[in-house]
This record gives structure tokens, sequence and C-alpha cells, in this order.
């Protein structure tokens, strides 16, 4: 009896919507659709691209980067450097530099307490600091070079701009007298 009622079935098979949840096709059947891409749209050129880079093959860094490796992170670095180095005074900020091994490169660490803010404050001066390290400070320094920058009270009121000006003419400061000293032997 099967046999017999699949001999009236049709040949041809229903097809079956690519996504059985949308009941029609993409798209808004009311609204005019434009098929010529506009003028932002334009085709993909691979004109500035590296291939090498492209490819993975090799890893560019930009200069402007601020990486890991340009940070102090243990406590016992800090203490180093405030211990053996030059240290420049300013209105809002005290700045320590030392030398350092050449091939572990200009290193920056920053120090903020609670007397200057809150939280928000605290967490905007160093990202400010470290801008101003990435732009303009890391130039000015001898390569192995580390420096902490400590933060006093009222510096959380400073603009970006006074932050720079204030910290980069205390660094070049620093940076002159560390060039006077003898070069130390740098630990690891």
């Amino acid at each position: 009896m099967a046999a017999k009622d699949e001999a009236n079935l049709p040949t041809s098979q229903s097809t079956t919507p690519a996504y059985p949840r949308l009941p029609r096709a993409d798209g808004d059947p009311g609204r005019a659709q434009c098929t010529a891409p506009s003028a932002c749209q334009g085709t993909y050129t691979a004109g500035n691209l590296d291939s090498a880079e492209t490819a993975r093959l090799e890893r560019r860094i930009p200069a402007f980067d601020f990486r890991a490796q340009d940070r102090l992170h243990r406590r016992s670095e800090f203490l180093r450097i405030q211990r053996e180095g030059v240290r420049v005074q300013t209105v809002h900020f005290v700045i320590y530099a030392a030398a350092a091994a050449p091939e572990q490169g200009t290193r920056l660490g920053v120090t903020v307490s609670r007397r200057v803010g809150g939280a928000v404050v605290r967490n905007r001066l160093k990202r400010r600091v470290r801008e101003c390290f990435r732009l303009v400070l890391r130039k000015e320094l001898p390569t192995g070079t580390s420096l902490v920058v400590i933060a006093r009270t009222g510096a959380g009121e400073l603009t970006s701009s006074a932050v720079g000006e204030e910290v980069s003419t205390a660094v070049s400061a620093a940076s002159r007298r560390l060039t006077n000293q003898p070069r130390m032997a740098a630990r690891p």
C-alpha cells in the first residue's frame, strides 16, 4: 500500500529556505533596494598594507607604542630607582631617573597616592603621564633609562597639557643631571 501512495507524489521536491526561521527573503519589500555601492563603500585596495605584516610573518611595533616592557612592574625596581637615581621636584610631581641596562629600553613607573584624589582622578592622571611619556619623554631620555613619576597633591586638577609641560621640563632637567652623573653598573 505504501507504493501506491508514493506514486501520486510530484517528482520535484519543495526547496527549504536557507534560514527556516525567516519566513521571507532578507530585506524590506516595501523599501527601494539600492544596487550601486554608496560613495563611502568604495572598493577595497591593499595599497598601504605591507604583505609581510598581512601574512603575519613579522610583527612591527609602532614607535609610539606603550607595551608591558616599557613599564616598571616590581616594587624593588621603584625603590632602586629612588635610591640610586637623580631626583627632580616640581610643584605637582617628584621625578626620579636612573640608568639601567640599555637592552631594557626606556621604562616608566607612575605612582599616584590617594591624597591626589579618588580612583577616577588617579587613573586619569596615570593615563596622562603615560601619554606624555609615549609621545614626548621617551625621545628625550637616553636609552636604558628608568623613570619614576610620583604625583603630589593637586596634580589631579591639572589639564593634560599642564601635566605634559610640567613633567617634560622636570624630565629634561633629570636627563641633563643623569648624563653628567657617572654611569653605575645596572642591576637586572
